[in-house]
């Protein structure tokens, strides 16, 4: 037990959270507001040329979405960017397999590539 001339120190939370928040207002970073970004058209000029299949990508989506008309609708930009790439690869990949049927194993690439023309 303790004695009278000892006590117990109770140590509340506001006693602890007040110096940690003045201490956490301290060190973290205050943000940096500033305009807007702008581009201006010669800027975008350039970076459509430096990335140009964003531009063939919004093309694919767009002529994706006139196709499917209504039913083009109910996807979102992602879903149809999705769309569009898995139908390019089922393309692709059955184009391939019906050259190597042709070709004895060989696509028209391959072929083209050992004949120097590619």
């Amino acid at each position: 037990m303790l004695s009278e001339t000892e006590s117990i120190q109770v140590v509340t939370e506001q006693q602890i959270l007040q110096p940690l928040s003045s201490v956490l207002e301290e060190v973290t970073p205050k943000p940096i507001i500033s305009k807007p970004l702008t581009v201006s058209p010669s800027s975008a000029k350039s970076i459509q040329d430096l990335f140009p299949e964003q531009e063939y990508e919004d093309k694919a989506i767009q002529r994706a979405r006139e196709v499917l008309g209504e039913s083009a609708k109910s996807f979102s930009k992602e879903e149809m960017r999705d769309l569009v790439a898995q139908v390019e690869y089922l393309a692709e990949t059955w184009l391939d397999d019906f050259e190597r049927d042709i070709f004895k194993g060989k696509t028209l690439n391959e072929l083209l590539h050992e004949r120097g023309g590619l």
